[in-house]
């Protein structure tokens, strides 16, 4: 689907857009173009245009640039010259003298309040605007007076887990089954603590259960006793006539199962297993018991030939194996119950730790918000907001969740908002960001107008050529439904030019990972040492080379 390119001085203001950037258009240019335009054809004032990006460098960088240019303006007005390479001071004053009447002496008055003015600007990280949103107004928000920043509430999340442990896990009612299932698999309160604070930083985020994870009819222990006994029984008395029945089978059975090897270490798992006195126990990980089942080895006989005798002892191993498998899977399933609850009890109780102890971490900030625009307990927030802050850009908008993208359209979900959404959706590969790229494009069916930034000013002409050549090849390059790749034009901003003159090179060049002598690909740590050491090299020819 195609977008029309933003034209930075004349699209409309009051709408909800969303501007779709790639590297190196001018995101930050086109951001600071359009607050230019709020704060003299809108009349806001520094204190009401709302800019929001998610890193404290990101703020800083959109801070020093956003002021920069009400310096350069304010300078121009006052007879200063600007650079050539930079048309976009002169032609603001030009556009907003011509198409909205506003005189220079006006201008200027607005432009050194602005200045004056400039460390009240509303330019804040996502949670410096949500802590903001609500100490302003504590009594109308509902919020304590005073709440100490915690920035760090992995102590309380763990206190919570190790509650919730203390009475659904440590406790008699527990059977003991279960108990042993969550041992043997690593759960503990710290593993439940890390899962809280993962539902915590996302909680609007869809969990899904499978649809199994309701409790079935509980299987009767007293089946597995039995058949456990049967299987023991046989295996202590007949061991050697159950392994010579697979061993000189072994030509007629699959050689890429049935190997000396792999019955071996099937022989030593019913060993282990049928010597304990507990049919629960957990089974080896390395999972070759089911090599002595009658359904293995029939389905693993070669074509054409007779599967090996059909001992006593393989048909109760096949029926102990399924017993133990569907009981496993009850387990997991009372497990996944239990983590169910805990993400469903944990948050609200952390919550109110918190309020007891007057503390607040930054993940609650976003939440209180949300909670307050959204819950029904202050339904006047939003227009408080909206009237505190009447335009908003919001940056990196690619890197939003579902929970900040419901806090800004409930303060700006008109259609005749100033509301500015401007992102990357393929830098959300990125992992650390922890991007969802479903929020983006929901965002981008509910905007009123949706604009790309259509010209590079960075890179050379040759290598955005090869860029649109090689991700325009497939349609679905990036996969996800929606998230396209746009082809961008070579900008017109001067650009210093790289000259490499060690090796004749093509504008793009890829490198591929090999495999190794058995046709296996590196691992991710493996991956990325050859990458280092790829780019470390070709830095180092230029080194030389210059």
């Amino acid at each position: 689907m195609s977008a029309p390119p933003l034209d930075i001085f004349h699209c409309p203001l009051d709408r909800i857009s969303l501007i779709e950037a790639s590297a190196g258009t001018g995101k930050t240019w086109n951001i600071c173009g359009l607050y230019m335009r709020l704060l003299l054809e809108r009349r806001l004032e520094v204190q009401g245009i709302l800019v929001v990006t998610f890193t404290n460098a990101a703020t800083a960088e959109l801070r020093a640039r956003i002021r920069s240019r009400i310096f350069e303006t304010h300078a121009y007005l006052n007879g200063s010259a600007v650079p050539a390479t930079d048309p976009f001071v002169e032609k603001l004053v030009t556009t907003l003298r011509s198409a909205h009447g506003l005189d220079d002496v006006e201008m200027k008055r607005r432009l050194d309040q602005a200045l004056q003015t400039f460390d009240e600007a509303a330019i804040f990280t996502i949670h410096g605007f949500c802590q903001r949103a609500l100490a302003d107004t504590p009594f109308a928000a509902g919020m304590p007076m005073a709440l100490e920043l915690l920035r760090d509430d992995s102590e309380m999340r763990l206190e919570v887990a190790h509650d919730f442990w203390r009475r659904r896990i440590a406790s008699d009612a527990l059977p003991p089954a279960l108990a042993s299932h969550l041992m043997n698999g690593g759960d503990t309160p710290d593993t439940y603590a890390a899962l809280l604070g993962r539902q915590l930083a996302k909680p609007l985020s869809r969990v899904l259960w499978p649809p199994e994870i309701e409790p079935n009819i509980t299987l009767d222990r007293s089946e597995i006793d039995a058949s456990f006994g049967a299987a023991r029984t046989l295996w202590l008395q007949e061991r050697d006539a159950i392994v010579t029945c697979v061993t000189d089978a072994l030509p007629r059975l699959s050689g890429s199962t049935y190997k000396p090897s792999t019955v071996a270490t099937a022989v030593t798992q019913w060993n282990r297993f049928l010597s304990r006195d507990d049919p629960f126990a957990a089974l080896d990980p390395k999972y070759k018991l089911d090599l002595l089942s009658q359904a293995k080895l029939v389905s693993k006989t070669n074509k054409g030939k007779e599967p090996p005798s059909a001992h006593r002892f393989f048909a109760q191993a096949e029926k102990l194996l399924e017993l133990r498998a569907a009981f496993d899977r009850d387990l997991a399933f009372a497990r996944l119950r239990l983590l169910r609850t805990l993400l469903s009890e944990g948050p609200d109780a952390l919550r109110r730790a918190k309020r007891e102890r007057r503390v607040v971490a930054f993940d609650d900030m976003l939440y209180n918000v949300y909670e307050r625009l959204t819950g029904g307990a202050c339904p006047w927030l939003a227009g408080s907001l909206r009237a505190r802050f009447p335009a908003a850009l919001i940056d990196e908008f690619q890197d939003t969740d579902p929970l900040q993208f419901a806090i800004f359209r409930a303060i700006y979900g008109d259609d005749d908002a100033s509301l500015f959404l401007v992102g990357d959706p393929k830098q959300a590969i990125y992992s650390f960001r922890n991007a969802d790229l479903h929020t983006y494009l929901r965002a981008r069916n509910e905007a009123t107008v949706e604009y790309t930034l259509a010209e590079n000013q960075r890179s050379t002409e040759e290598l955005i050529a090869a860029l649109n050549a090689l991700f325009t090849a497939n349609d679905r390059a990036f996969m996800l439904p929606g998230l396209d790749y746009r082809p961008v034009a070579f900008g017109t901003k001067p650009r210093a030019v790289l000259a490499d003159t060690t090796l004749p090179r093509a504008p793009l060049q890829l490198w591929s990972l090999s495999h190794d002598a058995n046709g296996t690909l590196p691992t991710k740590a493996e991956a990325r040492r050859a990458a280092t050491a790829a780019c470390a090299a070709e830095i180092a020819l230029l080194i030389g080379a210059g």
